[in-house]
Parts: structure tokens; sequence; C-alpha cells
């Protein structure tokens, strides 16, 4: 389980524009995305991540275990931070449950090559957890 909060980058290891390799990262115990070299990740608390773009024109808004309500809520003040993102493209954002049975909810602001990508790599930890937390006890 994550439990480091700040900013953690991912450098890029090739220059001259070539496509940025991805690392598996396993958030929180709950998912994994294939984060791309050169995004900031910052745990923000117990059950939110945010994800930056290197040029900054992309984030994502990722929280899990809350209902879509209450990642909007919870994500609010950086989507009004980050509401230059969709300037003259209000297709710029969307927000979707992406593992439902955990309840991962993403918000996307504004636009990056790695966007879909990285949206879609987000996939439940393989496992079934409840019951192996009966399996332990």
């Amino acid at each position: 389980m994550l439990r480091l909060f700040g900013t953690i980058f991912l450098m890029p290891a090739l220059l001259g524009g070539a496509a940025a390799e991805a690392k598996v990262m396993t958030f929180y115990d709950i998912y994994t995305a294939d984060v791309p070299q050169g995004w900031a990740v910052t745990l923000a608390d117990e059950n939110f991540t945010m994800l930056t773009s290197p040029d900054k024109m992309a984030v994502f808004l990722i929280t899990h275990g809350l209902s879509m309500p209450k990642h909007r809520e919870k994500v609010a003040d950086l989507v009004k931070k980050h509401d230059a993102l969709r300037i003259g493209a209000p297709d710029r954002m969307v927000t979707l449950m992406r593992v439902k049975n955990e309840r991962v909810a993403v918000t996307i602001l504004g636009d990056h090559p790695d966007r879909v990508g990285l949206y879609r790599s987000i996939q439940a930890v393989p496992g079934d957890k409840i019951r192996d937390k009966w399996r332990s006890n």
C-alpha cells in the first residue's frame, strides 16, 4: 500500500520527443496504472492521486472508494484550479468510473498524447481482496 504523500517524478529516459515508456505502478493496493515517464505522481491522501503530464497540459484526478458525487466533490477545487486546460474545448474534461467494484473514479482535464493509453491502463489489482482477507483470519 502506498502511503507516501508528496510528489514522485518519473524522469524521461530518452530525449528528442520519442514516445514515453510507461512504468506499471500500484496505488494503495487497489489499482495499477502504466504511468508514462516524465509524469508527476502526487499522492494527496489515503484515497486520492493526481497525475500530471510533463508539459502540464493534462491532469488525472483519481480517487478510490468514493461514489461519483463524492469524487466530484473531492476534486472540485483542483478542477477549478486547472480550468484553463479546458478553455475553448469543453470536451477536455471527463469524469468516469474506471474500476467499478473498487470505485476507482477518474477525472481527466486537458489533452496529451499519453492520455488515452494512461486511462485505459488503469486496472484493478488482480485477486479477490475479501476472500484473501477471510483466508488470513
